[in-house]
């Protein structure tokens, strides 16, 4: 992160965009309503404990801080990430060709309104965090192990997948991303949120 001579940067943690789902025996994820709720104030506590570790000065996004119209376009960030995060996540790590507008290079933005941000916390950037975590169901369980007996096929299981960006809010810039995806970890537990949170801020820059 830039930083003006001693001067430490603040950083705004935006709401989680966390979802977690059970594997059907199809393979389709139902999205479980009270597992994403508990995971989301277990990471919430985990990314605030990394902060501490890594001595980040950062403010946590509150509703009570801003306008209802102010409200809604956090909400829109957010999801804006979602879609941009997917985005650099295929054209930077699935191989899909880069885009023609990017030449190569790594620029993503959130545009300009992200500077609200700077404006109501005084920050110099936004983390924010999204991550989908999917579980093998018994019956996923059963349909995977029968299709390895008797085929040789091996169907995917559950799988940990997301990633953080720091956004610039001058300008709306992704000026760093990481990203998280393995077959394992668990959002449901202080352990596994815990492990998750150090993994997503590794190599956070300072």
């Amino acid at each position: 992160m830039k930083r003006e001579p001693d001067k430490q940067p603040t950083v705004v943690l935006m709401p989680l965009d966390v979802e977690l789902s059970l594997l059907s025996a199809g393979g389709l994820p139902e999205v479980k309503a009270d597992w994403t709720e508990a995971a989301n104030k277990l990471l919430l506590e985990s990314i605030r404990n990394e902060k501490q570790n890594r001595n980040i000065q950062m403010a946590v996004f509150s509703d009570g801080k801003s306008d209802e119209a102010r409200n809604d376009l956090a909400n829109q960030l957010i999801k804006l990430h979602g879609v941009v995060g997917q985005s650099i996540l295929l054209h930077h790590y699935m191989g899909q060709p880069p885009l023609p507008s990017k030449a190569g290079a790594f620029e993503w933005s959130l545009g300009s309104s992200a500077k609200v941000l700077k404006e109501v916390y005084g920050a110099d950037y936004a983390l924010f965090v999204w991550v989908r975590d999917s579980y093998t169901s018994g019956g996923r369980a059963v349909v995977m192990f029968l299709a390895a007996a008797a085929f040789g096929v091996a169907l995917p299981g559950g799988q940990q997948l997301g990633f953080a960006s720091l956004v610039e809010l001058e300008t709306g810039n992704v000026v760093w991303f990481n990203l998280l995806a393995r077959g394992h970890g668990d959002l449901r537990s202080p352990e596994g949120a815990a492990n998750t949170a150090e993994n997503l801020m590794a190599q956070l820059p300072k």
